[in-house]
Formats: C-alpha cells, structure tokens, sequence
C-alpha cells in the first residue's frame, strides 16, 4: 500500500494489478480519514467534550465493520468492482438515509422541545453532543452499512 508515492498507485491501477483486498485498504483508510478530519476538535469555536470523542470513536468503529462487512458480501458474491459498487451505489443509498435522519431529527426536536423546559438554547449555551446524539449516530450508521450490504446481495440474484 502507497501513502506517498503516486506514480506507483497510478501504474497498478493502469495495469489492473491493485487487488479487490488492497483496494479495500485503501478504501478503509481514506474513510477513516475523513471521518477523523471532521472530528469536531478541529473545528475552531466549538466546545469539544466526551461525547464528541466517544461519537467520532464509535463512528470510526462502525465505519470499519461496516465497510468491511460489506466487502465480505461482495466478495461472497462475485469479488468484482467493490468500491465502484460502494461509491455508485452509496449515493443513492446516503440520500435516503439523509431523509430518515431530517424525519428522526425533526421528531428528535418536537419531543424534546416538548419535554424540555426552553424549546431554544440561550445566546450564552453552547451546544453540547449527548449520549442521545451518539446513539442515533450509532443506528443511522449500522442502518446505512445494512441496507447497503442487502442491496449488494442483489448482485448475486440474476
């Protein structure tokens, strides 16, 4: 695996020599990554607690089993074009989770804007991330990794 060198990635994959196995690391790492690189500490201005920490942690987690897991039913299935099924097929598929989450923040809100005392955060309060936050985090990734590894399982029907 190349994490500097260009030149020798590009003539693997011209002459089709990167592996399924090895495109999965590279796969893994970039995603974990990202995940790492939008991790809230780096963001100037917010307050970073516990519960950021845990959520990136548990996102990082759950992106590896996920992506594995989902490797594991392609390769089940024909071992071709993983991550061009990932990436084509992700689109779609992070859309309709983007819809659950507006429905399940949007009703998130109403019941605690009914249960709480204040329905708004004063100018001085700082949003904090809570264990709540974390959880459904949580669900929405394994959601996302499950329906996705069904969808591949369509590959296999003909």
């Amino acid at each position: 695996m190349y994490i500097w060198k260009v030149s020798p990635l590009i003539e693997q994959l011209k002459s089709e020599s990167l592996s399924q196995k090895e495109q999965l690391k590279y796969f893994l790492t970039y995603s974990v990554l990202m995940i790492l690189a939008t991790d809230p500490l780096l963001s100037v201005g917010l307050e970073y607690g516990l519960y950021d920490a845990i959520n990136t942690a548990t996102m990082s987690i759950l992106t590896i089993v996920g992506v594995v897991y989902c490797y594991k039913v392609n390769k089940s299935i024909d071992d071709k074009d993983f991550i061009l099924r990932f990436v084509t097929l992700g689109l779609p598929i992070v859309v309709r989770l983007i819809a659950l989450a507006i429905v399940v923040g949007i009703t998130f809100g109403i019941v605690d804007g009914i249960l709480s005392d204040s329905s708004y955060l004063d100018e001085s309060e700082v949003y904090q991330t809570t264990a709540v936050d974390v959880s459904i985090t949580s669900v929405l990734i394994v959601v996302y990794y499950y329906y996705f590894a069904s969808k591949l399982k369509l590959f296999s029907k003909s």
